[in-house]
Parts: C-alpha cells; sequence; structure tokens
C-alpha cells in the first residue's frame, strides 16, 4: 500500500481509503447477485482484511445504517485506524444555539458507535453554499476542534462553487469531492487551489455508483447514454468490463493532488482488487489526455441523486 500525506495536516493516509456506506446500505446499481449490502459477519471481515492489507483510512457517516457501529466495533480500538465521519446539518434548524446542539448530539452518538474519545476528521455531509456561507456551522465546528473532540474538519461537496466557498473559509483541512473518468469538473480549479492552500482532496464516486464497474451492463434504459459513454471508455482505453474498475481506481490515484480514494467494497474480491489497483503504475499520459474527452456535461448523468436507482 501506498501512502500519502492528508493535506498539511501530518496525517499519512493509504492511497486507497474503505468507503462504508455499502456496508450499511443498499447502494448501487442492482445486478445480479450482485447488489444490496453484506451481513454483519461478511462486513466485519472486510473491515479486518482492509486493515491488515494497509488501509487506514475509513470514511463513514450517521446516514451509512450500521457502518459507524461496525466500525467501532472491529477497529475502534486500533488507534492506527484513521477514522473520517459526517454531520448532516438538516434544513429548518435556526440559530447558533440550535445548530451547537445538533452538532454537538450529533458527534457524541458518532463517538459512542465509534468507540473514540474524540474524531480524527469530522465532514459536513452535502455542505451547501448556505452552510459554507450564511451559517455559523463553520464557527462551531471550529470551537469543536478548539475543544478536542474533533482533530480536523472537512466538507463534503457536490460543485466546485461549495468546494471554493469551503476553500476559502479557511477553516477546513480536507475537501471530499466526486471525481471520476466520467465526472471530472474538479480536476483543473478545485485541485490547484485545494493544493496551494494545504487542503486535502478526499476523492469519492471513483466508480460513480457502480457505473465504471461490470455493474454497467445492468443499467437502467434511463440511463443508456451513460451505458453509452462507458462502452466509448471501454473502446478507447482498448479494455473490457472487468478492468473497468482497476482503470477507474487509476486515474484517480494518478491525480497528484488527490490523497486518497475512497474504494467501497462488498465482496472480499472487490476489495484486494482495489487494493491492488493502489500498487498499479498511473495511467499512460496518453490515457490520461483521452480521457479528458469522456468526461460528463449534464448533471442528470453524473449526479446519482437524479437516478432512478438508490
Amino acid at each position: 500500500m501506498n501512502y500519502r500525506p492528508l493535506g498539511k495536516t501530518g496525517l499519512s493516509v493509504s492511497s486507497i481509503s474503505f468507503g462504508t456506506v455499502s456496508l450499511g446500505v443498499d447502494y448501487g446499481i442492482a445486478a445480479p447477485d450482485e447488489f444490496g449490502r453484506p451481513d454483519s459477519r461478511e462486513a466485519i471481515r472486510l473491515l479486518e482484511e482492509a486493515f491488515t492489507l494497509g488501509i487506514n483510512l475509513f470514511d463513514t457517516a450517521p446516514a451509512y445504517g450500521e457502518s459507524e457501529l461496525l466500525l467501532g466495533e472491529v477497529l475502534g480500538a486500533r488507534k492506527e485506524a484513521i477514522f473520517a465521519s459526517k454531520v448532516i446539518i438538516p434544513p429548518g434548524l435556526a440559530g447558533e444555539l440550535q445548530l451547537r446542539r445538533h452538532i454537538e448530539k450529533s458527534l457524541q452518538a458518532t463517538l459512542t458507535n465509534l468507540r473514540r474519545d474524540h474524531l480524527d476528521l469530522l465532514q459536513i455531509h452535502n455542505a451547501t453554499l448556505q452552510l459554507l456561507n450564511d451559517s455559523p456551522v463553520t464557527k462551531i465546528l471550529t470551537d469543536m476542534q478548539k475543544s478536542g473532540a474533533v482533530r480536523f474538519l472537512g466538507a463534503s461537496v457536490y460543485s466546485e462553487a461549495e468546494a471554493t466557498a469551503a476553500l476559502a473559509a479557511g477553516a477546513y483541512d480536507a475537501l471530499q469531492v466526486p471525481f471520476n473518468i466520467l465526472d471530472q469538473r474538479m480536476a483543473e480549479r478545485v485541485f490547484q487551489a485545494a493544493t496551494a492552500a494545504g487542503v486535502a482532496v478526499i476523492c469519492r464516486s471513483a466508480l460513480l455508483k457502480g457505473v465504471l464497474s461490470p455493474k454497467a451492463q445492468w443499467l437502467p434504459e434511463e440511463l443508456r447514454e451513460l451505458r453509452e459513454r462507458v462502452n466509448q471508455l471501454i473502446s478507447l482505453f482498448g479494455i473490457t468490463h472487468n478492468d473497468l474498475p482497476s482503470y477507474a481506481l487509476r486515474f484517480c490515484l494518478s491525480q497528484p493532488q488527490i490523497s486518497t480514494v475512497l474504494a467501497g467494497a462488498r465482496t472480499l474480491t472487490e476489495l484486494r482488487k482495489a487494493i491492488c489497483s493502489a500498487d498499479e503504475y498511473a495511467l499512460p499520459a496518453r490515457l490520461l489526455a483521452a480521457a479528458a474527452d469522456l468526461t460528463l456535461t449534464d448533471e442528470k448523468l453524473w449526479n446519482p441523486s437524479f437516478w432512478p436507482i438508490q
């Protein structure tokens, strides 16, 4: 396993990290016999194997079902394991006191689940422009960091505008962004600005919810444009559907500004293949250049929240 600095935090993290959403909720494309979260016994095996093979950053969230509880059970006592979780700020909360109580309650539940007395990285889940620009949330999180309850702060965003706002706030140590072969919006301006500010870039959606995997063959008809784009990618790279996950991860790992790439896994085979990708060479420059023409411009395609699947 290769390791990279997590921005200017002083932490060194595995280039492939473990995204736990698929351990707690049914997530992705409903391919035959390849859908649904693993049972608790298999989930425990996945976390143990990931840690044994060198993954040291585990990303979770209260919204990910039992993922926090599973992480705490398996790795809560392993201080070498770096835990990143999130706080959801629901609409309608008004005033600093109400927001502070909500965030403190959420964090305490997370710490209890993870069996920790402090959290390595607390991220705003789906950080909007309103939360970043017109809310006391950043101040509250900074206060919690000063108290020692949280070591570092992050923002999980969807758009370039949100990423820019998080960087401008000057309080966040990490930025979690969607990035993959078909969605390269963040590559030019956001990555450069984050690197200049010493802010870590955590890459999520590297497989675009399973589109950049053999499961693309089972995309519903409403997403045929995505399926066609994947076929173009396969033809351009001269690969098969089975090669897609490795190439997708290597594409992200080829970006030097990225600190770590989140890889979800629901089986040991998927996990081991993802880790093997971290040991492969970066994609050749000619493939990286060719991939620039594959990026999507229609948000209804690159944003899974618009898809007719979970």
